[in-house]
C-alpha cells in the first residue's frame, strides 16, 4: 500500500513538475518574442534617427541658402545705393 501511495505521490509530483516545465517554456517563448519586439523597435528608432538627421541636414542647407540670399540682397542693396549716389 505504501508503495502504491508513494508511486501516486511521485506521479503527482512529476505531473506538477511537467506542468511547471511547460509554463517555463511558455514564458521563455514570450521572453524571446519580447526580445524580438525590442530589437524591431530599436531598428525603427535608428531608422527614425536617420530620417531626423536627414531633415536636420536639409534644414541646414536651406538655412545656408537663405544666408546666401541675404548676402546677395545686401550686396545688391549696396550697389543700388552706390548707383543712386552717382
Amino acid at each position: 500500500m505504501a508503495s502504491a501511495e508513494s508511486q501516486k505521490a511521485t506521479h503527482d509530483v512529476d505531473a506538477k513538475v511537467m506542468g511547471v516545465d511547460d509554463r517555463v517554456r511558455d514564458v521563455e517563448g514570450k521572453v524571446e518574442d519580447v526580445q524580438d519586439d525590442v530589437q524591431d523597435i530599436g531598428n525603427k528608432v535608428q531608422n527614425v534617427d536617420g530620417r531626423v538627421q536627414d531633415v536636420t541636414n536639409r534644414v541646414q542647407d536651406v538655412d545656408n541658402r537663405v544666408q546666401g540670399f541675404g548676402s546677395d540682397i545686401n550686396h545688391i542693396y549696396c550697389e543700388v545705393r552706390e548707383v543712386n549716389r552717382s
